[in-house]
């Protein structure tokens, strides 16, 4: 299930800090192994620690531990 940039994804709740939140598709990172990597970028801080720094607004995650 690959997904573009600017589409909108839900990160599946097995994780820690942003389980069940949404974020939006920035970037398809070129990778070597065969399960793509995607920058995303979420709106908002962390809700489930509190974490008030802009390193936490863009991540990276396997295509595996996001969803539609």
């Amino acid at each position: 299930m690959q997904f573009k940039v600017g589409e909108k994804v839900r990160i599946y709740k097995s994780d820690v800090l942003r389980g069940g939140e949404t974020a939006t598709v920035k970037q398809v990172l070129p990778s070597r192994c065969p399960i793509p990597e995607y920058l995303v970028e979420f709106n908002s801080y962390p809700k489930k620690v509190v974490l008030r720094d802009d390193r936490f607004l863009l991540c990276i995650y396997r295509e595996e531990q996001l969803t539609r």
